[in-house]
């Protein structure tokens, strides 16, 4: 029996390509929950002057995404945000729960989104990190969910060092939530690429784009974690 190959045709998949923006005052854990989210690995350490730009591919709910994570790092000078607030889709703006500088710092940049993007909620989210740190803690969780409702914005509270089931779960209800209130135009809204990878790669393929980007971590360490389900309160 003869097997003939086809020329000229291969499995195509619909991509949508969504860039979300990971902000925030330095060390409130942006590049920690990149990394966590691409890799599974929570890092500790990293340069804090590196930023960086990944390209992941996930299924949600069955809908294909290409997702370009800019890990934001620096100071947040009014040109960096014209810039960044040009360029992303989803805006995933962190406070750490141990300094209420940072949160002061998220409420800043979600205000300055707000002035000069008209979005919905589905494409702004505050998110409280260190939530392992409870003992430390200086940000009440009602004073997230009061200032993400007064802002009209998601609203999440993660430990990124003890689980990873809490930032992945996070990063899919961002992007279920963002999906189901931005349906593609029409067909032809999606991105047809004839060199995608096949549904069973999805979830497995992730690349880097940015060659340097592995240089902001300073050893890779694989930390014990414990699944645990993240909390979102909606607005």
């Amino acid at each position: 029996m003869k097997l003939r190959r086809k020329l000229g045709v291969s499995t195509q998949v619909n991509l949508r390509n969504i860039r979300i923006a990971v902000m925030g005052q330095d060390g409130v854990g942006k590049t920690a929950l990149t990394v966590r989210f691409l890799t599974r690995r929570f890092i500790g350490e990293y340069d804090q002057t590196l930023e960086t730009t990944n390209r992941h591919h996930i299924d949600v709910d069955g809908e294909y995404v290409a997702l370009d994570i800019l890990d934001t790092a620096g100071k947040n000078s009014e040109e960096k945000l014209e810039s960044i607030v040009a360029y992303a889709d989803i805006f995933l703006v962190l406070y750490s729960i141990t300094d209420r500088s940072s949160f002061h710092e998220a409420g800043k940049i979600v205000k300055y989104i707000r002035r000069h993007r008209t979005l919905d909620s589905s494409s702004i989210i505050i998110a409280g990190t260190k939530r392992d740190l409870e003992h430390f803690r200086t940000v009440r969780e009602t004073d997230g969910s009061k200032l993400t409702y007064s802002l009209n914005c998601g609203f999440f509270e993660i430990s990124i060092s003890e689980s990873y089931g809490d930032t992945v779960d996070m990063f899919n209800d961002i992007l279920r939530q963002y999906l189901n209130a931005h349906p593609p135009p029409d067909p032809s809204g999606a991105i047809t690429s004839p060199h995608s990878p096949t549904p069973s790669q999805m979830t497995q393929h992730k690349e880097i784009k940015t060659p340097s980007s592995w240089a902001k971590v300073k050893g890779l360490k694989t930390m014990p974690f414990r699944r645990k389900s993240a909390q979102a309160i909606a607005c």
